[in-house]
């Protein structure tokens, strides 16, 4: 596959559930490119080629591989499903922040955010196997990141 081709496949990668063994909810299976970019390696040696990762925004795991996990704050980089603060990224291949978001949204009612991204994808730009922590495309985080700063405009996470 050139790398066109994968760019052009990172937002329509199958989900493979996992479940957290922490919260129980359903996560999703990431490979070895995602946990090499996201972990120090002291944690990724923890890890073998693969984990799942909980996107439950209320659980402290991030990754997990049966009864070995990594907890927030011991990523590489603050994770957009565990961190609500502005500063940090809901899309890691354009780098866009929640902040971002927000100030769309306060100073034009709108933003093209999501459209940039897309037109990145089709560009074959995104890495989301890499950059992303979840191992996969930004665009769902970024539609609720959008649809939680409608709902709570004044609400700002410290």
């Amino acid at each position: 596959m050139s790398n066109s081709d994968e760019h052009a496949t990172c937002c329509r990668l199958p989900a493979v559930a996992l479940t957290c063994p922490i919260c129980k909810k359903q996560g999703r299976k990431v490979g070895e490119v995602t946990l090499d970019q996201h972990l120090a390696p002291v944690a990724r040696a923890r890890f073998d080629s693969e984990a799942g990762f909980c996107p439950n925004p209320v659980c402290e795991v991030v990754y997990f591989n049966g009864a070995t996990i990594v907890r927030k704050g011991e990523t590489v980089q603050a994770v957009t499903q565990k961190d609500l603060r502005d500063e940090v990224f809901v899309c890691y291949c354009f780098e866009h922040t929640r902040g971002d978001l927000r100030r769309d949204l306060t100073l034009k009612g709108v933003t093209d955010i999501p459209d940039l991204i897309k037109q990145g994808i089709k560009e074959g730009r995104c890495d989301c196997a890499r950059r992303n922590p979840q191992g996969a495309c930004c665009l769902g985080n970024v539609a609720e990141a959008i649809n939680e700063i409608k709902r709570r405009p004044l609400s700002r996470p410290s």
